[in-house]
């Protein structure tokens, strides 16, 4: 869909309603109270949503049939919305109702949260919803709304520009990223370089595991498992640093590799030797 289905507008933006793991579920109104469900609503088919920065509609796609034998079977004829119609089928059988996240809990409510959320930003989420949410029971349209001018600001200030948020960046400098460049190119990355040159000083390297005591390494396998240690800063320090910087940018991929493979090949040979 190219266009708002709402409003017509065409800057729209791509994001998520929560992991691709865990899709939200649509719980429509009219519940019974006494009706045993496993999810109590209807799981959306993918977690994938769209927004319109121009009205601040937010959608994405139901199983129709689950969503219809769901209200059939679970809810009350007060969850349907015969003055409504679908804005994608012009349907007049719609269900109201809430989107409901697990990953989040109950304490916070559902956001709709944009593609290319910064990894170090400060920030519990996307925009949150401003109205009901509506559910088509022919097509599985699902729709609610959002704040279109709080959603512009909050892609502008915690997220980088991709394909899917490109519209919102129009006439704006991308944010400089350089929480992610300090904090996550040089503060989170100093840990594992720190603790793997501690290592290399004191001979002894530690290695945690699933069951049983800590894996204590000694002589060559703690050199080796030290050197992945430093390997997995140094991708830190090529993802987050150079991977912002204009200069270096474009040595960033090649060195992201080089010190994933020595860090995947030192701790690989470091617990084969310990195993053999």
């Amino acid at each position: 869909m190219s266009q708002c289905p709402k409003c017509s507008g065409q800057q729209l933006v791509a994001g998520c309603l929560g992991p691709a793991s865990k899709p939200p579920i649509f719980r429509p109104g009219g519940l019974r109270s006494f009706s045993v469900t496993q999810d109590a609503g209807t799981k959306f088919a993918t977690a994938e949503a769209v927004a319109c920065l121009d009205c601040g509609l937010v959608w994405t796609d139901l199983p129709a049939m689950k969503l219809r034998q769901f209200v059939q079977r679970h809810c009350r004829d007060s969850g349907l919305v015969e003055l409504s119609q679908c804005l994608n089928c012009h349907s007049n059988r719609v269900a109201r109702g809430k989107i409901i996240t697990e990953h989040r809990g109950v304490a916070l409510p559902a956001v709709f949260d944009p593609s290319g959320r910064q990894a170090f930003t400060f920030t519990l989420g996307g925009t949150r919803f401003t109205s009901e949410a509506m559910a088509c029971l022919d097509c599985g349209f699902a729709w609610t709304s959002t704040s279109s001018e709080k959603l512009r600001r909050f892609i502008q200030k915690h997220c980088d520009q991709t394909p899917g948020n490109a519209v919102a960046f129009e006439g704006v400098k991308p944010s400089s990223g350089w929480k992610e460049m300090w904090i996550g190119g040089i503060g989170v990355a100093l840990i594992p370089v720190g603790y793997g040159i501690y290592c290399l000083y004191t001979g002894h390297a530690y290695f945690p595991r699933r069951h049983g005591p800590v894996m204590d390494l000694q002589g060559w396998e703690a050199v080796v498992l030290a050197v992945a240690y430093i390997a997995f800063g140094a991708f830190l320090h090529f993802q987050f640093f150079w991977g912002r910087h204009p200069r270096l940018r474009p040595w960033s991929p090649r060195l992201k590799k080089a010190a994933l493979l020595v860090g995947a090949c030192g701790i690989g040979y470091a617990l084969l030797r310990r195993i053999f």
